[in-house]
């Protein structure tokens, strides 16, 4: 009796599992499972028959039979929070907290994630580490870089860290670190608030720390299936300490930031983004960061991953050094990516 008992139990959650959602492929091919994110042009579904998630292009998918509370974003940067459900070939319902319903056809939606229950579950994390050693003059290099996201109803967030270190016989050790912590508030008609504060320590520069908390509005002219793009402008605040104490000063600056997310190229993301800073206070003085992201999936949620990152000063503390430039590379793993 026991052992039927157990037969039932776990045939009843082989039922239960997966057969909530169902997608069906412009060939007929019908795929039933848990969709647990559609980003970046790409829907992941989770079966009970394979070990792996099930990953594929968001064009190709026909037609998804779905039913719960979520973030959907669509196509020009609108947000909506509330309950998803599909009743008609080729469009989603859509039911507000207010009750409102409306309707949206799947060609319009860029990203859909369940709202968690588990707080955890909200974020995404990934990090990478690259190491090269060279037998001539005992050179080593360590670089690494970390990323946390979390996405909420109202709130996009977004935490990093990107460091370096080079040693070698003979040579002054070089040091870089670079971290940022970014928030924007979701208002209508593509619209966001943002607040930012970002730190950099670079010996290059003879920087030991410049900490510029900023301000500021920006907007999404473009948000579709296969681009990104957000501009932003506002003030910062830029407080420097220099190896040179006498150097030491606090500045005002207007931020000028443009930033693009290239996707739906496979497994393949492109990330990149420029940001300006004419100083207010300091006459003629005007700096530039510039970042770049290329990033390779591999299976077990591994990438592979080359990053490109430029800062221009043109009033360094050291003169002759007004551009400083890092090249990396590196394998890393993600997580509810």
């Amino acid at each position: 009796m026991a052992r039927v008992l157990f037969t039932l139990l776990l045939f009843t959650g082989l039922l239960g599992f997966g057969q909530n959602d169902t997608i069906v492929l412009h060939n007929g091919n019908m795929i039933d499972g848990e969709i647990i994110l559609i980003s970046t042009g790409v829907l992941t579904m989770e079966t009970s028959y394979s070990d792996e998630d099930f990953k594929i292009e968001f064009n190709k998918v026909e037609e998804m039979i779905i039913q719960r509370k979520a973030i959907l974003v669509l196509t020009g940067g609108r947000r909506k929070f509330g309950h998803v459900r599909t009743i008609e070939k080729g469009k989603v319902q859509f039911t507000g907290d207010d009750g409102a319903v409306e309707f949206f056809p799947l060609n319009q939606i860029i990203g859909l994630k369940e709202v968690e229950d588990n707080f955890l579950k909200r974020f995404k994390v990934r990090f990478d580490v690259g190491f090269t050693i060279t037998k001539a003059n005992n050179d080593r290099q360590l670089t690494g870089e970390g990323v946390l996201d979390y996405n909420g109803q109202k709130y996009l967030s977004q935490g990093s860290v990107n460091f370096l270190s080079s040693a070698r016989d003979g040579v002054a050790e070089t040091r870089r670190l670079d971290a940022k912590v970014n928030i924007q508030r979701i208002l209508k008609k593509n619209w966001f608030i943002s607040g930012s504060v970002s730190f950099l320590r670079n010996t290059e520069q003879a920087l030991d720390g410049r900490t510029t908390p900023s301000l500021g509005v920006g907007r999404l002219p473009v948000s579709t299936n296969k681009l990104y793009m957000a501009v932003s402008t506002g003030l910062t605040l830029n407080i420097e300490d220099f190896v040179d104490d006498s150097q030491n000063k606090t500045s005002a600056e207007v931020f000028v930031d443009t930033s693009f997310n290239m996707y739906d190229f496979k497994d393949i993301d492109l990330i990149t983004g420029v940001r300006l800073y004419p100083s207010l206070t300091e006459s003629g003085r005007f700096r530039t960061d510039y970042d770049l992201t290329l990033k390779y999936d591999l299976p077990l949620d591994l990438y592979i991953k080359l990053g490109f990152n430029v800062n221009y000063d043109n009033q360094p503390a050291v003169a002759g050094n007004e551009f400083d430039y890092i090249i990396t590379s590196g394998l890393g793993w993600k997580f509810n990516d």
